[in-house]
């Protein structure tokens, strides 16, 4: 499943976005994906969910955006953290993250 290693490499990029934050969980995490990576957003979603399990981002919901033009294949764009229930920041992570 070619959609595991892209979701593990998006949860890479949202912990390493996150670290030298605030404590807290990251709540969300906005990618665009490139049309031509002909990725299923439905098994990419429950393969983050898999990829998350055990990190900061394991309550994370994946967020899919609309391609942006020039990012080809998937781009971690923002990570959104929460410190004691508030919402705090996020963080652009500009082009590519993977395949």
């Amino acid at each position: 499943m070619h959609e595991l290693s892209v979701a593990a490499e998006i949860v890479d990029a949202a912990v390493a976005a996150a670290s030298g934050t605030l404590p807290g969980v990251i709540t969300s995490v906005h990618i665009t994906m490139d049309p031509a990576s002909h990725l299923d957003r439905s098994v990419l979603s429950e393969a983050f969910r898999m990829a998350a399990t055990g990190t900061r981002a394991s309550t994370a919901t994946l967020v899919v955006l609309p391609d942006r033009p020039g990012i080809r294949g998937v781009a971690v764009t923002a990570v959104d953290i929460s410190a004691a229930g508030v919402p705090s920041a996020a963080t652009d992570r500009g082009p590519g993250t993977g395949p």
